[in-house]
């Protein structure tokens, strides 16, 4: 990017933060509010255009640089972005986001990349991802945990999102897996051990949908492979139509041997299970990678011992 914004600290205002996605905007493409509750962020850089779906207030709150998903990769890659933000769980169904995407396709505003590839990382974010898709016929779409719909015909298992399952998922963009069927290739990740997130897995099929599991990570695949840049290696490997499951692997192996947390609920779920030795291999395969002192106390543990407590100093 032409010109790296300053990053914003997390105490900055909210009428800051947004003066200054604003700003953003106005030097690079545009940012614009969509009715109440959406907002959408476009800067304009390389011919890869990345479309990501995020929440304000993961944004706001939970980032060193106050920058929406998908901001490192115009840094790093020199992709163009449009980010579209939601203010609250609205699940992106609302009637002027619809006209915002409508715009945008009687604009042929997709039609001036060589490749747009959707991304969203959460049940609704994924939903969104794979459902706004439709707009850009050809594009590739990664999805992380997404919802497939919270209409309760078509997904009655769901008992989550009480106020969302008040919207209307019948009318435009309704049901994500059918919007899909334009795209290039769709990839959806999730973790076949959370029961929602597999169910809701199960609606995505196609030829053009991948499903691939990712055991044991439980429901914030974001953090995990945003832990050591996995995520923004899967998603050059999805630019490329490369992100296989074979690939994937490839790309997680570190993650899934570097994250400790993740180490440490293997561990939990050896000892569930009964497998004492097991869990001893992980516990020690964690203290030589991580350095992490959770894993030393694990040892300990099983070993039938008091973790060492640390010495007083003098």
């Amino acid at each position: 990017m032409s010109a790296n914004p300053a990053p914003q600290p997390h105490h900055t205002s909210r009428q800051a933060w947004l003066a200054h996605l604003t700003e953003i905007g106005r030097g690079h493409g545009f940012f614009e509010r969509i009715g109440s509750r959406h907002s959408a962020l476009f800067v304009q850089e390389g011919s890869t255009l990345l479309v990501s779906f995020d929440e304000a207030g993961r944004v706001y709150n939970h980032t060193s640089d106050g920058l929406p998903l998908g901001f490192d990769a115009v840094q790093r890659r020199e992709w163009s972005l449009l980010n579209i933000m939601a203010s609250g769980q609205s699940w992106f169904r609302d009637a002027d986001l619809y006209q915002f995407f409508d715009r945008l396709v009687d604009e042929d505003f997709f039609e001036n990349f060589d490749r747009v590839i959707f991304l969203g990382c959460s049940p609704m974010c994924g939903y969104a991802a794979c459902a706004y898709s439709v707009t850009a016929p050809g594009a590739r779409v990664l999805a992380l945990s997404p919802a497939a719909t919270l209409d309760r015909e078509d997904a009655p298992f769901e008992p989550r999102f009480r106020t969302a399952r008040r919207l209307n998922f019948t009318d435009r963009y309704g049901y994500a897996p059918y919007m899909l069927e334009g795209a290039a290739q769709a990839t959806v990740l999730y973790d076949p051990y959370e029961p929602l997130a597999a169910a809701h897995a199960a609606l995505y099929r196609g030829s053009n949908v991948q499903r691939i599991p990712m055991r044991w990570v439980g429901s914030d695949l974001q953090t995990f492979l945003q832990s050591d840049g996995a995520l923004d290696r899967m998603l050059q490997a999805k630019s490329r139509g490369k992100l296989t499951p074979l690939r994937f692997s490839q790309i997680t192996r570190n993650t899934r041997r570097r994250n400790a947390a993740y180490l440490v609920k293997l561990i939990g779920l050896a000892l569930g299970r009964g497998h004492p030795e097991l869990a001893r291999t992980v516990a020690r395969f964690g203290a030589r990678e991580t350095k992490d002192p959770r894993f030393t106390d694990y040892l300990a543990k099983l070993d039938g011992q008091k973790p060492s407590e640390p010495a007083l100093p003098g």
